[in-house]
């Protein structure tokens, strides 16, 4: 709330001088009269007001200029939590389905940009490892999967090796390509232990 005193000098808002009805406000002298909501103009003296950027503003306004909640949509006053382009009140933060609180902790998306706590989104979303049978989930620091998807099905990245000898699998002809017999993954020399005069031509993908 603005202060009143005496003489105060030169109105900061009108640049004349102040002879009575002065206020000081941030450091700042003005009329009492002068001393206004930069957006509405009401008069805040004897009021309570706010400031952001260095101006004055009635509550109204400033809890109108605050950042919205992208969940509540109620004023966001102390910390923000920046998450997906959107800002949340911490608290307002939580996964789509549990409703568990998410602030501090991994999270994923969905298809539709539903934030999803870890244990839902591998329910929900994730694909499931051919091999393993596990979900393929985004690890703890980036949203982002990694995955092989080889004979319409998926993989994780240690997984997907040959099913005979365990060599790691890539898309690549070096004889560590993919050649499939049967719906299971082998390397090309374990494939033409099985199929003679076999040619090269690996399978899979990383995606």
């Amino acid at each position: 709330m603005a202060s009143s005193q005496g003489y105060l000098g030169t109105c900061a808002k009108c640049l004349g001088v102040i002879s009575e009805k002065g206020c000081t406000a941030e450091k700042l002298n003005y009329h009492q009269k002068c001393f206004v909501c930069s957006l509405c103009c009401k008069e805040l003296y004897g009021s309570p007001y706010y400031t952001m950027g260095g101006k004055p503003y009635c509550e109204e306004d400033y809890l109108n200029k605050l950042d919205k909640c992208a969940s509540c949509n109620r004023p966001i006053l102390e910390k923000v939590l920046k998450a997906e382009g959107h800002k949340f009140h911490p608290e307002c933060f939580r996964c789509a389905v549990c409703k568990k609180c998410l602030d501090g902790v991994p999270f994923s998306v969905d298809p539709q940009n539903n934030v999803l706590c870890m244990d839902d989104y591998k329910k929900k979303v994730a694909p499931q490892c051919a091999r393993c049978k596990k979900p393929i989930a985004p690890p703890s620091y980036t949203n982002e999967v990694t995955r092989v998807l080889a004979m319409g099905n998926s993989y994780h990245t240690t997984c997907y090796r040959c099913e005979d000898c365990g060599l790691p699998l890539s898309s690549s002809s070096d004889g560590r390509g993919c050649y499939p017999l049967n719906d299971r993954l082998y390397c090309f020399d374990c494939h033409k232990r099985r199929v003679p005069n076999v040619g090269r031509m690996p399978a899979g993908k990383a995606k």
